[in-house]
């Protein structure tokens, strides 16, 4: 495994408190000093490969049949095995004129998304994402930013009872586990309080922070004390029995790459980069447009010991957090949709292949009487199969996280600039842009048109970005999105109901309070109830007693 590696980057925001000698971080393997960064299209801010990883672009069957899924990974910088590293923001001013911390800030740890198949701890290509610049401003800069980078594809997550006895299984949230042992151990010698970290990730990244609260059934301590997840999505990944479905795609990844359809993890080490990597982008290529991946977090009788909706429902994650800042978009499906779903016979072959165990017959049944598309869709077999996806992958995990910490939940639903245009990772923009021009420019990197991009921009510059960073950056400080500088509207925790209460949405050029109709209670316990059904029907192997990591 890789040693992490940083960036330690200062942010000055008033002239004449950069320290005469920056700051140096001292590590067991090294020492690295601060560098200056600011905002100057010229300047790097990052350091470090990014993981191999899926090449969006090329994918001839992407997983929705259409290219909608966007590689945030285009401009960053070479990829290699060796790429645990990572980037600290820090503001100057947290530093004495010696470089020396004066200061112990609230920390912000960011895991990226990217269907646990691409992502980087930067995007590159001078747009902001992951950079701290947003939310260190938003917070006046009284808070440290790290983002870092964890192994994807089949270098991160391949699973199965093979695995467990020869590999690791869910090395990407292992890698993620390093990232926050490092800040708990080190950060403070960049102004950080290991005592006071938020855990923020997007999709992907919020699924695996979902992940990290359950870790050996809840038993394990996350290193963070506060979360905020946007878009949490996994697809559940379950069939962990000997020859299940889990170990075909380790042998499908190895007949990729030239070992047999087999179990020869051998071969796998000894065979080229290059060689993995093809395999890696054909693994994924061999997904008909079913809107699912092969690989993500899945149940290893270790870390993941059963699916997560049953572990929320069994009481079975960490208790202590201190706030939960939890969100969705409005329109989370529209690039995991399958086209060719558009019959019975066309959905009930998707229900093949997300349920393809011939002992779930009785859970496709119960599918099929659920989600009634020829009735309760009047026929639209579209929308019917994105409303599953969406519940099963994306905002029933929302709801599993409210109900775990309902006390100290702050619910979102963002719906700019309306429903539909409220896309997967739209969230992103107000999140981290620094002003009107970063809008643009990420409009225009998702196809939209120079028109609209100026206009939506401008209303996300003026009218959403300074309530909505404000929240955040309070939330990340506070653990409650009260307490920021701006004049926003009180957003108090979410009331339980079936519908959940106090739901803050972002829509047009309003934040208002609403009730939420996308996670209600009726439709996510039928989905725990699918779980205990997958669960009994003996797919899920029971954790050995005596697992070590290896």
């Amino acid at each position: 495994m890789s040693i992490p590696k940083l960036t330690l980057l200062l942010l000055p925001f008033l002239k004449g408190v950069i320290a005469q000698t920056l700051p140096i971080v001292t590590l067991p393997w090294g020492k690295w000093q601060a560098q200056i960064y600011e905002n100057d299209a010229n300047a790097n801010p990052s350091y470090g490969p990014s993981c191999y990883q899926v090449n969006t672009s090329k994918l001839q069957n992407p997983p929705g049949g259409t290219p909608g899924v966007q590689n945030p990974n285009d401009g960053a910088p070479s990829s290699s095995e060796d790429c645990l590293f990572l980037d600290v923001y820090a503001p100057a001013s947290a530093f004495d004129q010696n470089g020396n911390p004066i200061q112990e800030l609230p920390v912000i740890v960011w895991f990226y998304g990217g269907a646990y198949a691409f992502g980087s701890k930067e995007l590159g290509g001078g747009l902001p994402l992951y950079t701290g610049q947003s939310m260190l401003a938003a917070s006046e800069y009284n808070a440290i930013f790290v983002a870092g980078n964890y192994r994807l594809g089949a270098f991160g997550w391949l699973a199965g009872s093979y695995m467990e006895s020869n590999a690791q299984p869910n090395a990407g949230l292992y890698d993620q586990s390093l990232l926050l042992d490092w800040v708990q151990r080190y950060i403070i010698q960049a102004a950080g309080n290991p005592n006071q970290v938020s855990a923020w990730g997007e999709s992907a990244g919020a699924g695996s922070i979902l992940h990290h609260l359950i870790r050996e059934n809840g038993t394990r301590d996350p290193q963070f004390g506060s979360f905020l997840v946007q878009s949490p999505a996994f697809e559940w990944s379950w069939d962990n029995s000997v020859n299940g479905t889990l170990d075909t795609i380790y042998r499908n990844f190895s007949a990729l790459a030239n070992c047999g359809f087999g179990y020869n993890i051998s071969c796998l080490r000894g065979q080229s980069v290059n060689l993995l990597v093809s395999a890696n982008q054909k693994l994924f290529d061999a997904v008909h447009q079913t809107g699912l991946f092969p690989v993500g977090p899945a149940v290893d009788g270790k870390w993941v010991q059963t699916i997560p909706a049953i572990a929320f429902a069994n009481h079975n994650y960490w208790p202590s957090i201190d706030g939960a800042l939890i969100s969705h978009v409005t329109n989370e499906t529209a690039s995991f949709t399958p086209q060719w779903v558009v019959s019975q016979s066309t959905f009930d072959a998707f229900l093949n292949d997300f349920f393809p165990e011939p002992s779930l017959g009785p859970v496709r049944a119960a599918m099929r009487a659920q989600y009634n598309c020829k009735t309760t869709y009047s026929g639209n077999f579209r929308a019917c199969i994105a409303d599953l996806i969406r519940d099963s992958t994306f905002t029933c995990n929302t709801r599993q996280l409210f109900e775990a910490y309902p006390s100290v939940a702050y619910m979102m639903r963002y719906a700019f600039p309306f429903d539909e245009y409220a896309v997967h990772a739209s969230d992103l923009i107000p999140t981290f842009m620094n002003g009107f021009d970063d809008a643009y420019d990420m409009l225009r990197a998702n196809n939209m048109s120079k028109t609209e991009a100026f206009l939506y921009a401008g209303f996300l510059d003026t009218e959403i970005m300074p309530w909505y960073q404000s929240y955040l950056a309070s939330f990340g400080l506070h653990a409650n999105p009260n307490q920021g500088p701006s004049d926003t509207t009180y957003w108090p925790v979410a009331t339980p109901g079936d519908e959940i209460g106090n739901v803050m949405q972002v829509h047009e050029i309003e934040f208002s309070l609403v009730t939420d109709d996308q996670n209600t209670a009726s439709i996510c316990d039928f989905w725990t109830q699918i779980a205990k059904m997958i669960e009994g029907s003996g797919s899920v192997k029971k954790p050995p007693q005596d697992w070590k990591d290896l």
